[in-house]
């Protein structure tokens, strides 16, 4: 069946892979999820997944007059996509195989830790070949089981069910996984995402390169991972602020593992209530990492989230010395690279310090975007040193 667009300009004629439902003249709800793409004067853009139920209604796979042979097209991305990877597994037993768009293959995550491989599916067609998707996952060496994270509210807009479920072989849970010198046990059950944060490893690793005599402060510290490279990389102490204690249970038995347990404090708080609190105090830290969750999933609270990341910067700022070293983060797409700098600036002021931002960070190779999706970029990571 074929789909024609509205006239006028739409982002999918210059690339982008999305197609919202209010782009397109009316229409009948396909019968098959296969869709060609006109534009408004009835020529070929391409050929996407078409989903009845999501305010995105086609994901585009190919552009042009392609033939599209779904399950080879499908099982080919997933070929390349892992081989493309092969070279971080030496460094990283846990890293992300298949980045959805990045990698051509719309609403479709893969991760690996170790043994295991951990899926996570937020398009309804993509939902659909789920089958031949976990066959050939089951192929790769090495793997003993695939699991399914699908309790994720963005698939209520899919009509996807929200459950968790073992797809193929058996569950090995927790498991360990190696990133960069540290080793980690991961809940893939309970744990946040898919398990783990996979898209700060080389964060975590530009952090070590920092910390080397310096005391660290690591908030939404989860399972630790920032504040045991920190550690790795020479920090005297860690302090580790979060307001889930079972995440902290575990960040200390990571630091059992690794050898760090001397050098790890917890503190089970609100990370708000503890800065606001701490702030008023002299400081012993001289690195502070922010890296908490999406303060926004919608345009409709940027506002809010901005002042959040205000505060928790401004707050931060004010427990560093001349030479201390902000690491803050955002993982809010809504949120763009330079409001982010301006906000983060902006608190800086209001904190009455300045500082010279000396690293723009982003996501790990693994966690590629496509260059036509800005919703694709959302992880940012600054390092600012004070000099106030």
């Amino acid at each position: 069946m074929a789909l024609r667009l509205k006239p006028g300009r739409h982002r999918v004629l210059e690339g982008c892979p999305w197609i919202f439902r209010g782009e397109l003249l009316y229409h009948e709800p396909p019968a098959d999820p296969l869709v060609d793409v006109l534009d408004a004067d009835g020529r070929m853009v391409g050929r996407g997944l078409y989903s009845p139920t999501s305010a995105i209604a086609v994901r585009m796979l190919t552009f042009g007059r392609e033939t599209v042979d779904l399950d080879g097209l499908v099982l080919r991305r997933i070929e390349s996509a892992v081989a493309a990877r092969v070279g971080l597994s030496s460094a990283r037993t846990g890293l992300r195989l298949v980045n959805a768009e990045a990698d051509g293959l719309p609403g479709l995550v893969v991760d690996r830790y170790g043994p295991m491989l951990v899926v996570e599916v937020s398009f309804h067609p993509m939902a659909a070949m789920l089958p031949k998707v976990v066959d050939a996952l089951g192929q790769l060496p090495g793997v003993r089981g695939v699991f399914e994270r699908g309790n994720l509210s963005v698939r209520r807009h899919e009509a996807l069910p929200l459950e968790d479920r073992l797809l193929w072989g058996e569950l090995v849970n927790p498991v360990t996984v190696e990133e960069y010198g540290i080793s980690y046990e991961v809940d893939l059950v309970g744990g946040q995402k898919t398990g783990h944060y996979l898209d700060q490893a080389e964060n975590r690793v530009a952090v070590a390169s920092y910390a080397a005599g310096r005391t660290v402060l690591d908030v939404f510290a989860h399972t630790g991972g920032f504040g045991l490279h920190a550690l790795r990389g020479g920090a005297r102490w860690v302090t580790a602020v979060d307001s889930e204690s079972g995440a902290l249970d575990r960040a200390q038995a990571n630091a059992l593992r690794n050898g760090f347990q001397d050098r790890l404090r917890v503190e089970v708080a609100n990370a708000f209530d503890w800065l606001r609190k701490t702030s008023r105090d002299a400081s012993p830290y001289d690195l502070v990492v922010l890296d908490p969750p999406a303060f926004t999933k919608s345009r409709a609270a940027v506002k809010g989230a901005l002042r959040g990341y205000k505060e928790i910067n401004l707050r931060a700022a004010r427990l560093l010395p001349p030479g201390g070293l902000l690491v803050t983060c955002s993982c809010s797409y809504h949120v763009d690279l330079e409001t982010f700098i301006a906000v983060v600036g902006s608190a800086l002021h209001d904190a009455h310090r300045t500082a010279r931002l000396i690293e723009v960070r982003g996501q790990p190779v693994d966690h590629g975007s496509h260059p036509l999706l800005p919703e694709s970029r959302y992880l940012k990571c600054l390092i600012f040193e004070m000099t106030t």
